[in-house]
């Protein structure tokens, strides 16, 4: 149809190539890029109990089998990004992307889950070059989403809105498709932290009732201080929310007195955990994290060794945290009801069922079913 491209290649002064539109979410982005040459050290033990090797927690999970959960809600952040074209500016060809993102958090009382909050964004990626002039960009912009919104076939036919225009910096030093994903996740990013700030600010979140967040918590740091872990009040929303990562690459952690943790990680045994590390993060703002490993799931019916090991993460929010650690008690009480997360499992539906908390499961097919179809989206331009 090309309605929206059209717009953009009219308001902009561009040239539009009418180029393949594809999905892109073969292309891997981590929420954490690690620089190639760079090794994270985890500085010092992360909890107040030094242990030396891993801890058996099966016993203590078997005693919490029938009582309530800590965690009562479940968060997840999904985002599918798009391709749409390529348009010149000074004979120079740029790519133009799409996404859909999805935010939603289920809540789970007496054993049922049902749907707390949603947020789906569409948005659009453009070059910065799209605006020369320098100042007016915002309304600029604004003005394209306007009419492209109010295009009588996308409110007719299709039915729904975008949501904003986003840009993305030129240079040399990454590849143009990278950046402009890069975009849309780091949009999907900001979209989490709102998610939680409106729990904290609705009173939900407390030590009976935590969030367990899919994917990391280390968000890198942003102009706006008032979104950063750095800041304390936001990192205060996070007391009571901890990360679980169902991939991770252990091979570049360094332990305190030296070596990987990739081998203590892959001898855990089924319902251990390993000692917590204390984390500096950089990206982050020089925060600190608490880290550990759980084994949820028998390594004998999965693919490989590290399939049914989560990464947990909990951000160290105090000065008596930092120096002495988060409580030991609390890393076994955590873990323990995490353990007791893993069942049912999702066979056939997921490669990554031996490490999915199945709440965050359901939380996750919850938002996918709320995506437009790609053919459909791709349809829009």
């Amino acid at each position: 149809m090309g309605t929206i491209i059209n717009i953009i290649e009219k308001a902009t002064d561009g040239k539009s190539f009418k180029s393949h539109k594809y999905c892109t979410d073969d292309i891997a982005l981590s929420n954490i890029e690690y620089d190639k040459s760079e090794e994270v050290v985890w500085k010092n033990y992360g909890e107040t109990v030094q242990h030396k090797v891993s801890i058996k927690l099966q016993q203590r999970a078997n005693f919490l089998r029938d009582k309530r959960s800590i965690f009562t809600y479940f968060l997840d952040g999904s985002r599918h990004t798009y391709k749409v074209d390529d348009i010149s500016y000074n004979k120079d060809v740029f790519p133009i992307f799409a996404g859909q993102i999805g935010i939603g958090c289920c809540k789970r009382i007496h054993k049922e889950i049902s749907p707390e909050q949603f947020t789906r964004k569409l948005i659009i990626v453009l070059p910065d070059i799209a605006y020369r002039d320098g100042w007016g960009a915002d309304n600029f912009f604004a003005d394209i989403l306007n009419k492209i919104n109010i295009n009588n076939k996308m409110k007719n036919y299709f039915g729904v809105q975008f949501d904003g225009i986003l840009t993305y910096k030129r240079d040399k030093d990454d590849k143009l498709e990278k950046k402009g994903i890069a975009v849309i996740q780091d949009y999907m990013v900001d979209l989490e932290k709102v998610a939680v700030s409106d729990l904290v600010a609705k009173g939900n979140l407390n030590q009976d009732n935590f969030l367990i967040k899919d994917g990391s918590l280390e968000y890198k740091v942003v102009s706006d201080n008032n979104r950063n872990l750095k800041n304390r009040r936001v990192a205060n929303y996070y007391k009571y929310v901890i990360g679980v990562s169902k991939s991770f690459d252990p091979t570049k952690c360094l332990i305190k007195g030296g070596g990987t943790n990739s081998d203590i990680i892959a001898n855990l045994k089924p319902f251990e955990r390993t000692p917590v590390y204390m984390y500096q993060s950089r990206i982050a703002g020089n925060v600190y994290f608490a880290i550990w490993y759980l084994r949820i799931r028998d390594s004998k019916y999965t693919h490989n060794i590290f399939d049914g090991i989560v990464k947990v993460e909990k951000l160290v929010t105090g000065e008596e945290e930092q120096e002495k650690g988060l409580d030991s008690e609390m890393i076994d009480h955590i873990s323990s009801h995490l353990i007791n997360e893993r069942n049912p499992v999702c066979y056939g539906d997921d490669k990554r069922w031996a490490n999915h908390i199945y709440p965050v499961y359901l939380t996750e097919s919850y938002i996918k079913s709320k995506y437009l179809s790609n053919d459909l989206f791709l349809q829009l331009f």
